[in-house]
């Protein structure tokens, strides 16, 4: 459990130290008074990242840093992001630095509006969906995908050179030699992720949506038994590469969709069983990132305003036993808790 927040120059609020030992904390207030700024704080004690702006931006006002720090079960984490003179980080579990790759502090699972669009938006959201659950349980994921996006951006300039008569192209067998085993781990990982998914997705949306329909989810990928075939697909394609200057295979182009009974749902579903659907496919990454030791943090912001009342409770229920942070205006927005709660208010950049 998150028990306690600190933090300091960070978004609007100068300083801030919040008892958070409950399993359901409630953050209320007006709308632009702070209460995502809270949420976005817990993240990136998770993270060590926002989900929606850059590290410095982060900066309160003209100060020059912020400083993070929570604590977590029996885990002590301090963060300090520096932006001037010169930009500066120091992450810190138990007093040892840590580097940012190898950070695991706590799994959390993020729910805003915005993710109830999943469907409708580019594929770089749900290619992050995929990664934001995996990277979370696997550091060497997170290093694979550091490493392509290396190999992806130094092959693009390659490309770029050969289009313009500076470079041969036979220089491309060395970059897709390096690209193909890391594209073929990503894709075996997200393909584990998908099956598992696949498992259960129907039962989950089924539970939301009180229907009986036959829901999966289609994995788009150049598909490869091995590194080699990978590699042989990269070959083929090389021409095609160099004639458009763009990275055409790998990791980097999959997608995903689902489908309802063997329809693409965009098509065919209502706009609350869409979001039936998102909600379960966060749902099962929940149970995905849980384990014998730890489960998940859920942070829910503001999207019970966007629900009916039968999938708010639906939602809480098939929570229970996390510990869950909930934004909102209005109380009248959230369903009847049996468990005890914690009610933080915000108002006038303090969290009281």
């Amino acid at each position: 459990m998150l028990s306690q927040v600190k933090l300091k120059n960070f978004r609007n609020y100068p300083q801030a130290e919040v008892k958070t030992n409950s399993d359901l904390v409630l953050i209320l207030g007006e709308n632009a008074s702070g209460k995502t700024n809270f949420l976005e704080c817990i993240y990136f004690l998770s993270r060590l990242k926002s989900f929606r702006s850059p590290d410095n931006l982060l900066v309160r006002g003209q100060e020059d840093y912020f400083n993070l720090s929570g604590q977590y079960d029996e885990k002590n984490l301090d963060i300090i992001i520096q932006i001037k003179p010169a930009l500066r980080r120091l992450f810190k579990i138990n007093e040892q630095k840590t580097k940012r790759l190898f950070w695991q502090a706590f799994p959390v699972v993020l729910f805003v509006p915005n993710d109830l669009n999943l469907f409708h938006l580019g594929p770089i959201l749900r290619r992050r969906f995929l990664d934001e659950t995996i990277a979370q349980i696997d550091s060497s994921y997170n290093l694979d995908l550091v490493s392509l996006e290396h190999i992806l951006k130094q092959k693009s300039a390659l490309l770029e050179q050969i289009f313009q008569g500076q470079a041969d192209a036979g220089q491309l067998e060395l970059w897709n030699q390096e690209l193909a085993p890391v594209a073929f781990r990503i894709t075996q990982k997200r393909q584990t992720l998908v099956n598992f998914i696949n498992q259960k997705l129907s039962t989950k949306v089924n539970e939301l949506t009180g229907f009986a329909n036959n829901c999966n989810l289609q994995y788009k990928r150049i598909f490869a038994q091995s590194e080699a075939e990978l590699l042989a697909s990269l070959q083929e394609h090389q021409a095609a590469e160099i004639r458009s200057g763009q990275n055409l295979i790998g990791p980097h182009r999959d997608d995903f969709t689902v489908q309802k009974d063997g329809e693409l749902n965009i098509y065919i579903c209502s706009r609350g069983e869409l979001r039936s659907q998102v909600l379960a496919l966060k749902l099962l990454q929940a149970e995905y990132l849980t384990n014998d030791k730890q489960k998940p943090i859920i942070l829910l912001d503001d999207v019970f305003s966007e629900l009916d009342e039968t999938r708010r409770t639906k939602l809480i229920e098939n929570l229970a036993g996390h510990q869950i942070f909930i934004t909102s205006t209005e109380e009248h927005h959230l369903p009847k808790f049996s468990q005890n709660t914690l009610v933080l208010k915000v108002e006038d950049n303090e969290i009281k």
